[in-house]
């Protein structure tokens, strides 16, 4: 597996924001803005990329020009017209369709400053090309979804937007798998750039302190309460994981936390589960694609 080790390392570099979207206000570089959607793409980027590694069906479904992707797709609840933003599709291919600069898998990884290691590099020059394409069918819909500070208030927002989430997915497909990953923050401290809102000009920087590991713990209880399924026609997630990492948004590098709070191998919140399940999930379901 390697998305997370790719999420983290890829994350630890600060940008200003400026290559997706608005550079960040006073031209500040930050690792992680909760105004920007970077963090999640990379997050889903390596979900991807390990999925497509871990699954022969759909490296042979993308070798046969069956399957694309799309990226920010807005899926609709047919039941409810409830709309949703979703960072990454998997979906049948209907044609090229070329997306902010880029028009394939292996090129999204540099405009979001995707960093691999040479191995990783060669392992995705040896893949067959994903592309771009006009979303039609979805098969499978990522949703990655971060919270790093002020844990009271962030708690119930993210599971609302998780909840949100495979709501609109089955909505719209209810034969869609629909995948979600939450990233919690188990640093002790954590620098805000909605606190420390003005321009580099001496002032000392706010920091925001947290009561860990409680914090995480709370954070990881509150997502495992998301509905999950086991067969198409109920709510919940198809596959569900959860992430712990240590981030104080200083320059410092972003590390994996292995240890409990953080779940454990072989635990079903676990990401190797979490890749396993998806994988066999689509070599299941759409095995007659």
């Amino acid at each position: 597996m390697h998305g997370l080790e790719i999420f983290v390392r890829s994350n630890s570099v600060a940008t200003d924001g400026s290559g997706r979207g608005k550079p960040f206000k006073y031209g500040k570089f930050w690792q992680y803005h909760p105004r920007s959607d970077r963090h999640s793409k990379i997050a889903c980027w390596g979900i991807l990329f390990d999925l497509i590694i871990s699954c022969p069906l759909l490296r042979s479904h993308i070798a046969a020009g069956k399957v694309g992707f799309g990226i920010n797709h807005e899926m609709v609840d047919f039941a409810n017209n409830r709309k949703k933003t979703l960072d990454l599709v998997i979906c049948t291919y209907s044609g090229p369709k070329k997306v902010k600069g880029f028009s394939s898998f292996r090129e999204m990884a540099d405009p979001f400053t995707i960093v691999l290691t040479e191995y990783e590099r060669n392992l995705l020059n040896s893949l067959p090309p994903l592309l771009t394409t006009n979303v039609s069918s979805v098969l499978v819909a990522l949703e990655a979804k971060a919270c790093m500070t002020e844990f009271g208030k962030a708690r119930p927002r993210l599971f609302d937007e998780l909840n949100s989430s495979h709501l609109t997915i089955h909505g719209a497909a209810d034969n869609a798998i629909a995948a979600g990953l939450a990233i919690i923050n188990g640093a002790e401290r954590f620098i805000s750039p909605l606190v420390n809102n003005w321009p580099d000009d001496g002032r000392p920087i706010q920091w925001n302190f947290h009561n860990q590991p409680k914090d995480a713990k709370d954070t990881i209880a509150k997502v495992m309460q998301l509905p999950r399924r086991s067969k198409i026609g109920i709510d919940g997630f198809d596959a569900l994981s959860i992430v712990v990492i240590r981030c104080q948004n200083d320059g410092s590098p972003i590390t994996l936390e292995a240890d409990p709070p953080a779940p454990q191998p072989g635990e079903i919140f676990h990401y190797a589960s979490f890749i396993d399940r998806l994988s066999h999930l689509y070599a299941t379901r759409f095995a007659a694609l």
